[in-house]
Parts: structure tokens; C-alpha cells; sequence
């Protein structure tokens, strides 16, 4: 998937827009997959009032319950696995997808600090209001990569980074004054944080860098549980986080039906639906979190892939529905 991330930014000219392109295309490719997950999962809703008969029925009888369950599904033509089976063949494709994006961010981490080391202004991939779309839209983030970034690095991008630099660019890094001979040989990871100390000690010696670094404020406690510090020039907003949390609520409103409360009578019932209303709040606030660990490029993901889904998926329901109240009318008639 690299390729195409890499051909649709060579046409727009923004990374931040071209991870936006890229996810909606990824979206679209999987469309076919995302219409059958919905097709089982409305199936299943249509469904419940039948399934929590047999569950009051056969209370104290799982065996026969399961027995009954599995009749009901081959008379309405359901399989078990119609809904969880897509959900299976993406997550590969989004690993896959999650890769191209952490690789290109890694590579364009390590450029930027090595043009600091040498002295240069990067160009820091902006978006919109986040001044560097490799770090998080947040002003406890700095716009430059630190040491905890460059660490989180594989010593083996760090290995292809340096064999795929310039002879030039290899002798102005050799000729820098805190780089020994065997500093840009990288064999494990242990050489790999070897070269990142070097690199941040040569780049704290430019004032570019410097000054990316400043803070305004130092060890600020947010809810007796971590310090942080708000850096002068701060790379983001904390929009995109708050997007995502909107986002995965209007989600999880557009795809998911109105559902009727569980009967009293009905213990399995009304733990299913306490677990699904507890997910409601979980995943938001998940997203949150995640949004504030990662880059500003991976935000942008999420964000998209939501409002993508929630568009889809209402529409696919929708459209289900219609066929649906289609088919029931063509039986009246006949």
C-alpha cells in the first residue's frame, strides 16, 4: 500500500490530505465487505426477539437452547459467521494500511532530524492548523522529533534510512563533531539509540531546534495523574483527538438502529445491552487516547475512517432497509 500513499501525495503535495485521500480509498475498496458485516448484523437484530424466546424458554437447558438457536438460524438462512467473518479479512488490509503510514512517518521523522543536525530547516509536513503532521495535535507536543520518537524507531528503518543517504550527506554527518567513527554503522538497536543520541545532541547546537523545543510551561499536572509540559510553539490543537471522540459517537448513532430495552425477565439481555451501552462511551474516550499518543497523521486517519464508516453504514442500512420493506410488500401482494 506504500505506493499508493506515495503516488496520491506526489499528486496532492500534502501529507495530511493524503492520508485523508488514502483512507477513504482503503474505505471504498472494502465497501463490498462492510455491505455483508451490516447485512448479518441487521440479520441478527431481526432476529433477537426469536433468540430471547428460546433463551427464556430454555433457561436451564443450554444444550437444547444452542440445538434451537442453530434451527432458527437455518430456517432464516443466517450464518453465525456472516458478520464477524468481513470484520476478519480487514483487519489484515488495516494492519497492512496502519504499516505504510507508521513507515512513511518514521522516514520522514528521521530526515527532519537530520536536517537539524546538519544545521538545515526541515519541511514539516503542516495540515491545516497542526504545524507537523508526524507529531500529535496537542500543545503538550513539540513540532520536532524528540528522543522518545526517534527511540520508537525500529533499529532496522534507521539502517535503511542511513544506507539510503547521499555520499554527501554521510561525509557533512561523519565530519559533525559528536559522531565517531562506527556511529553510523547500525547493527542492532542498542547502535540504532547510539545514532539518535548523536543526532539530537548535533541538532540541540542549532537554534531552529532549540527554539521548537522551548516551553512555556514545565511538569503541568492534569488530573493528579500525568505532568506534561506546553511548549511555546506548540504543534496542535487538540482538535483532531475531540474529532475523533465526535466522530466515534456520531459512528456508532448512524450504524447502529435503535434498539428497544432489554426485558426484565431477561438476564443475558440486559448484561448484552449494559456491555453495549458501556462500549458506547468506552471507545470515544479510546479514541481520545490514542489520538493523544499518536501523530496528527494517525488522527487524521481515525477521524476520516469514522465519519467514512458512519456514512457508509447508514447508507448501507438504508439500503438494506429498503430492500427489505421492498420484498415484504412484494409478499402482500402476492
Amino acid at each position: 500500500m506504500r505506493p499508493i500513499l506515495d503516488g496520491i501525495y506526489h499528486v496532492i503535495g500534502n501529507y495530511g490530505w493524503s492520508i485523508a485521500v488514502f483512507t477513504i480509498i482503503i474505505r471504498a475498496i472494502l465497501l463490498p465487505l462492510d455491505v455483508k458485516n451490516r447485512k448479518g448484523m441487521l440479520q441478527m437484530q431481526k432476529m433477537q426477539p426469536k433468540i430471547q424466546d428460546l433463551q427464556k424458554k430454555y433457561a436451564n437447558d443450554q444444550q437444547k437452547l444452542q440445538q434451537k438457536q442453530m434451527e432458527l438460524f437455518k430456517k432464516e438462512h443466517y450464518s453465525p459467521f456472516s458478520g464477524c467473518l468481513p470484520m476478519l479479512i480487514q483487519l489484515p488490509i488495516f494492519w497492512i494500511m496502519f504499516s505504510a503510514m507508521r513507515s512513511l512517518a518514521n522516514e520522514q521523522m528521521i530526515q527532519q532530524i537530520i536536517s537539524y543536525a546538519l544545521g538545515e530547516s526541515p519541511d514539516l509536513a503542516g495540515w491545516l492548523w497542526v504545524k507537523n503532521v508526524w507529531a500529535s495535535d496537542s500543545p503538550f507536543s513539540a513540532i520536532v522529533p524528540t528522543v522518545r520518537d526517534l527511540t520508537a524507531i525500529p533499529w532496522e528503518t534507521w539502517k535503511t534510512a542511513i544506507a539510503n543517504l547521499s555520499p554527501e550527506i554521510v561525509q557533512r554527518l561523519a565530519a559533525l563533531e559528536n559522531f565517531t567513527d562506527g556511529t553510523l554503522v547500525i547493527t542492532n538497536a542498542e547502535s540504532a539509540q547510539a545514532l539518535v543520541n548523536a543526532l539530537i545532541e548535533a541538532a540541540k547546537t542549532q537554534p531552529a531546534y532549540q527554539a521548537a523545543l522551548a516551553t512555556s510551561m514545565d511538569n503541568l499536572n492534569i488530573l493528579f495523574v500525568i505532568n506534561v509540559s506546553v511548549y511555546q510553539t506548540f504543534n496542535g490543537l487538540l482538535i483532531l483527538p475531540v474529532l475523533a471522540a465526535v466522530t466515534q459517537v456520531l459512528m456508532n448513532k448512524f450504524t447502529n438502529p435503535t434498539q428497544q430495552p432489554a426485558a426484565s425477565d431477561n438476564p443475558q439481555a440486559q448484561q448484552s445491552q449494559s456491555m453495549n451501552n458501556m462500549m458506547k462511551y468506552f471507545f470515544p474516550i479510546l479514541s481520545v487516547y490514542f489520538c493523544l499518543i499518536s501523530s496528527a497523521s494517525f488522527a487524521i486517519y481515525w477521524v476520516t475512517s469514522n465519519i467514512v464508516a458512519g456514512v457508509s453504514n447508514y447508507g448501507i442500512n438504508k439500503y438494506l432497509d429498503s430492500k427489505d420493506k421492498a420484498k415484504t410488500v412484494q409478499g402482500e401482494v402476492q
